[in-house]
């Protein structure tokens, strides 16, 4: 009787494992038909597609009563990991490790293949373990706490598990306990793995995927920069307000020089194309701590830190001088950009609201004095700008 409870337990695992594995290589094929089509997710459903292989062989060889094969078990695993290696590196962008990982993993393959007996079929799994593990786990753990994604914790989490495998692999081998102890601990260490694996990556990917529509929602598809309610977004994150910081704010609408008759000339093309080096220019000579926006069109907003408004006019001034120093090419075109600035300071009883709008009558100063000029509003009136004639 306890011979059969055990018997259907056992099996009972092997069928949990196998839909667990199943059911996450069916998710991760959905998932690479929708909006994760790259190369990291067919990576990682190769491996699970392999963990099915793997395991439905071990229960087969089981049900059949057929002698197990470890060493084919033991490559199907290098197999698997150097696809986990391949997936997870290059995730995010790609590696320039591929090609030393796959001969990592092809090289302890063949010598799992040459070994005479199980203890040295043993002892090259845990020696390939042992060599693979410690840079994954460092960099799993480092993407967990960078990215603050749960989904990474849990495959650090199940990598610390399988890095306990080899070393009771080899207390095993050097303390001669019986082959189903051996055998035993790696399929359970194998399984948890594969299943905590499944549910890292899958998490991952929908916390990914969160952040992504959220960025998405915060910022403009063709600058790359902050809109609107971006801006405001990461204003409450950095607590940008906060009356230890507001002494030395200053906020600039940035408005594009006849704009209209650039779309008019050169077509929305060599619009958006202007629109884009525009922002470019602007990114660089801007410092890590300043922000800026595109508030629509071709108007832009520059939040910045500087010790009085005469530097704070001086920043501005020098990118004035660079934006029309600079010539934009398109297609046989040179296309001569200049920009009008409309600066402020921040002020007690501010908000968002009023400080853009106060930068938002100077840049119209600016635009009805000339363009291509920096005109500073430190006045709190509520008198409408003059419009200039675009």
């Amino acid at each position: 009787m306890a011979s059969n409870v055990e018997n259907y337990f056992y099996h009972g695992f092997f069928v949990f494992l196998l839909i667990t594995v199943v059911t996450c290589s069916i998710i991760a094929t959905r998932l690479m038909r929708s909006s994760f089509n790259n190369r990291s997710i067919y990576l990682f459903n190769l491996f699970f597609y392999l963990g099915v292989i793997g395991f439905a062989w071990l229960w087969i060889q089981d049900l059949f009563n057929l002698a197990p094969s470890f060493r084919s078990g033991v490559v199907i695993y290098m197999i698997s990991m150097t696809l986990l290696q391949l997936s997870i590196y290059n995730h995010d962008e790609l590696c320039r490790f591929n090609k030393i990982i796959i001969a990592h993993g092809a090289i302890f393959s063949v010598f799992a293949i040459l070994t005479q007996n199980i203890n040295q079929l043993a002892l090259v799994e845990a020696c390939y373990t042992l060599s693979v593990l410690p840079a994954l786990i460092y960099y799993t753990t480092k993407r967990a706490v960078c990215e603050k994604n749960i989904g990474n914790t849990v495959l650090s989490m199940a990598q610390c598990i399988l890095l306990l495998v080899p070393i009771s692999q080899l207390s095993i081998i050097t303390h001669e306990h019986n082959l189903a102890t051996l055998y035993s601990l790696t399929v359970i260490a194998h399984a948890t793995v594969f299943v905590m694996t499944g549910l890292g990556l899958i998490t991952t990917l929908l916390v990914d995927e969160k952040k992504r529509y959220l960025e998405l929602s915060l910022k403009d598809p063709l600058t790359g920069l902050y809109n609107r309610r971006g801006l405001q977004f990461i204003i409450e994150q950095q607590q940008l307000f906060s009356p230890n910081q507001t002494s030395s704010l200053y906020a600039c609408v940035v408005d594009i020089d006849y704009f209209k008759q650039i779309n008019d000339r050169y077509g929305h093309d060599g619009g958006d194309l202007v629109l884009e080096v525009f922002s470019d220019l602007m990114k660089h000579h801007l410092k890590k701590e300043d922000l800026c926006c595109r508030l629509g069109g071709e108007e832009f907003l520059l939040l910045f830190f500087a010790a009085d408004i005469s530097s704070a006019r001086q920043f501005l001034d020098s990118l004035r001088k660079t934006i029309e120093a600079s010539q934009i090419a398109f297609q046989e075109h040179r296309i001569s950009v200049t920009a009008s600035f409309g600066l402020t300071n921040w002020q007690v009883n501010d908000s968002f609201e009023s400080l853009v709008n106060r930068a938002d009558k100077a840049v119209y100063e600016a635009k009805n004095n000339g363009r291509n000029r920096v005109e500073i509003n430190t006045q709190n009136q509520n008198k409408e700008p003059n419009r200039p004639n675009w």
